[in-house]
């Protein structure tokens, strides 16, 4: 089986799992308590912190351990009382922030003269780094600069650009951070907020001591153990992850050379390497779903968080993209560990799935149609 949806998890990596199992049952101790056990599992989660800060370049103190992105983001914006957002972002934050969101161009790109033409109306802004359907990357510095300026607070959303590309959150205005493990090759149910030094925070969650009173409850200990390694692991391996755009073309040319037409959304501006929001013209992509996975590759139709809803893709939609091509739009995320072989066999599959839909439809019939 080639697993390609890796935007929506992905695989534990060994070293992981390794790192996490001692305290998941030999090292069980509550790291608030003060015997000497339980003081070395809080040493753990410390080391951990700052795996986790070096990746996105801020301070061990900088970083607050949550429940996963959602909960990070949730926090973030819950400082803000009018925020400015995109509307290709994730549901975690388009279903939490009280503001509006601007316009992005036909690319998924913030049209920046609308963005900085709405800022002063605002006291904050989010946006994600990078897209979770398209893989397309913003404009970091003007998004968040162009903020700044005007005394907005800024939120940046890095749950899949996180150990995909490098991120250094102190040469940027940027006053909070999300973050999740499982995206990342690591543990789910367990991410991040990254707060600035100085920036004014109210706990979301209260109640005891923990993370310097700044997120209560019991830690997440071999979550964030397995968190603060995935993160070391991501760190040491970005350069894999910036060869995966050669082969997302390997995979794009292989279609190309069967006489396949593929249209890739977002596919002019700067994108993740290892993610391929694309379509076939005429082949609907839930006919195209159903085949794959038992022919052995797993991709997705949209992001995980909006696969169950009937709804076409916020994300193309903003974009532009009409409702029909949204129905033939498949997204394909490869994980850094992705090889020629497993992009050539996926090929294969793929061209064998559109070969197979092509001929049980016609131009009398219409396209292969999915209904639920």
């Amino acid at each position: 089986m080639i697993y390609w949806d890796n935007n929506a998890t992905t695989p534990l990596a060994t070293e992981v799992w390794d790192a996490m199992q001692p305290y998941l049952k030999e090292q069980f101790f509550n790291p608030s308590a003060a015997y000497t056990s339980a003081k070395r599992v809080r040493q753990a989660i410390e080391r951990a912190r700052e795996q986790v800060a070096a990746l996105v370049g801020a301070y061990p103190d900088e970083i607050i351990f949550t429940s996963g992105g959602t909960e990070a983001s949730n926090t973030a914006l819950s400082q803000f009382k009018h925020t400015l957002t995109l509307p290709t972002e994730h549901p975690a934050t388009l279903r939490t922030v009280k503001g509006e969101a601007a316009m992005v161009l036909s690319n998924g790109l913030a049209d920046l003269l609308v963005w900085k033409n709405l800022v002063p109306e605002y006291d904050s802004v989010s946006f994600a780094w990078a897209n979770h359907e398209t893989g397309v990357i913003q404009p970091i510095r003007s998004l968040s600069s162009s903020a700044a300026d005007v005394g907005a607070r800024v939120h940046v959303d890095l749950v899949q650009a996180a150990g995909k590309v490098a991120i250094n959150l102190h040469d940027y205005p940027i006053d909070f951070a999300s973050l999740s493990a499982h995206k990342l090759h690591g543990p789910k149910g367990v991410g991040a907020l990254y707060v600035r030094r100085g920036t004014a925070f109210s706990a979301a969650i209260t109640g005891g001591a923990q993370e310097d009173y700044r997120r209560a409850g019991t830690e997440n200990v071999p979550g964030i153990i397995g968190f603060g390694c995935a993160a070391e692991l991501a760190m040491s391996s970005l350069e894999v992850y910036s060869s995966l755009a050669a082969l997302r073309e390997r995979f794009v040319t292989a279609l190309r050379q069967e006489g396949l037409e593929v249209v890739q959304n977002g596919g002019t501006a700067p994108r993740l390497p290892h993610v391929l929001n694309m379509r076939i013209p005429g082949i609907t992509a839930e006919s195209l779903f159903l085949l794959l996975e038992p022919m052995g590759l797993i991709c997705s139709t949209g992001s995980a968080c909006t696969s169950a809803e009937p709804n076409p893709s916020h994300v193309l939609s903003a974009m532009g993209v009409p409702d029909s091509h949204i129905r033939e739009s498949l997204r394909f995320s490869m994980s850094r560990y992705a090889t020629e072989d497993e992009v050539d066999r996926a090929a294969q599959i793929f061209i064998k799935a559109v070969r197979k839909v092509k001929s049980v439809q016609s131009s009398v019939t219409g396209p292969v149609m999915v209904y639920r």
